[in-house]
């Protein structure tokens, strides 16, 4: 079992890993676990290990750093559609990737909220982000403890009530009721690792914990010209 402050570090590797990966990935490993010759070159699942270790050592060394601010930018077309950019991210201070980097994400509603189904809605985009972040966290965690995923899917259900969305009944939240986590896991370990390995990875992920846990939220308003 690794110490509170062992699980503490692993949660800014994590935060970090988002930057390498674009996804969310815990840190977490067992020096029990001897790589196999496949492993030897440092990449397990795709993942180099190598470079992940190197990673959590300069945390480790420079506390002060790792301080991570993600940007997005959205911007409504018409009806239930926008659409969200990414482009550069700012570590320590720094705005990296900012020329170099550009993505772009649709989102719209179904049709029985007047949407025209075009893509995700932003519920079903939050589930994404959860379940991609969860499936991350897992295979690094997996990877250096030197274990060879063959499968991590994960299934997210959510309950929204839609009273609240329109705010006919005050005791509804207009936000999720409830969210439930369906995660199947396979790899080169025993039951008890490969638990362990997927619950590292829903315990860890920046998205599951931030849903669990929430944050600071706070907006600023603007009157366009």
């Amino acid at each position: 079992m690794m110490s509170n402050w062992k699980h503490k570090i692993l949660g800014v590797v994590l935060f970090l890993g988002i930057v390498v990966v674009i996804g969310g990935f815990s840190i977490s490993y067992s020096k029990t676990k001897t790589p196999n010759k496949s492993q030897s070159n440092g990449m397990v699942n795709g993942l180099n290990t190598t470079a992940l270790s190197g990673l959590i050592e300069t945390l480790k060394k420079h506390p002060e750093g790792g301080r991570v601010t993600f940007y997005s930018q959205s911007r409504w077309q018409d009806g239930m559609r926008s659409f969200t950019s990414f482009a550069g991210y700012r570590i320590d201070g720094k705005m990296v990737h900012e020329g170099t980097r550009s993505f772009v994400v649709l989102g719209d509603e179904g049709v029985e909220l007047s949407g025209t189904d075009a893509a995700p809605g932003a519920v079903e985009e939050l589930m994404y982000a959860m379940a991609t972040c969860i499936i991350a966290a897992a295979n690094a965690n997996a990877a250096l403890m030197g274990v060879k995923l063959t499968r991590t899917d994960v299934k997210i259900e959510s309950d929204l009530d839609l009273h609240g969305l329109f705010a006919l009944d005050s005791k509804v939240r207009p936000g999720i009721q409830e969210l439930r986590a369906e995660i199947t896991i396979a790899g080169n370990a025993d039951e008890e690792t490969l638990k362990k390995i997927a619950m590292l990875g829903y315990e860890y992920s920046p998205v599951s914990e931030t849903i669990r846990n929430g944050i600071k939220f706070t907006p600023v308003v603007h009157i366009a010209k």
